[in-house]
């Protein structure tokens, strides 16, 4: 496992990603929750870390430390927001799937807004997202489905 400094770099950059300070990454956590958020998920991770073994110590490598984190930041993200925004939910769940408001390119129908969004059970077991969506040009409503990848 590396140095202190180091573990504390690890939360750092995490946060910069997931907190949308990568213009690539488009952060799944709202802006409100994010200073308690960090904190949060730091404390739980210092908890982590002052439970791991010695032998744990030396084996960790700072990949899983990441891991650990993100894990963390995940969970408390999810207690702080609670239960009552679904969408939300959704979002925190499946950050890299399409979000209420987005334009989606379709050669079919056209750029088109989701509007909504569900979870349903597939076949063999499979869970799948149901995006609900209207055109822009004509408002017409038309859905799609895909599979979630666990």
């Amino acid at each position: 496992m590396t140095n202190t400094a180091k573990r504390y770099e690890l939360v750092e950059a995490a946060c910069a990603f997931w907190f949308g300070a990568d213009k690539r990454m488009r952060s799944p956590f709202p802006e409100a929750i994010r200073p308690e958020l960090k904190e949060n998920a730091q404390r739980e991770y210092v908890l982590w870390l002052r439970n791991l073994t010695e032998t744990d110590k030396s084996e960790v490598e700072d990949e899983e430390l990441a891991g650990v984190f993100e894990q963390l930041l995940f969970r408390e993200a999810l207690k702080l927001v609670g239960e009552a925004d679904t969408d939300l939910l959704l979002t925190i769940h499946y950050p890299f799937m399409p979000r209420l408001g987005d334009l989606v390119e379709n050669d079919e129908h056209g750029p088109s807004r989701v509007v909504k969004r569900e979870l349903k059970q597939g076949e063999e077991a499979r869970l799948e997202m149901i995006l609900f969506l209207e055109t822009e040009a004509t408002n017409e409503a038309w859905e799609t489905e895909f599979a979630i990848q666990a």
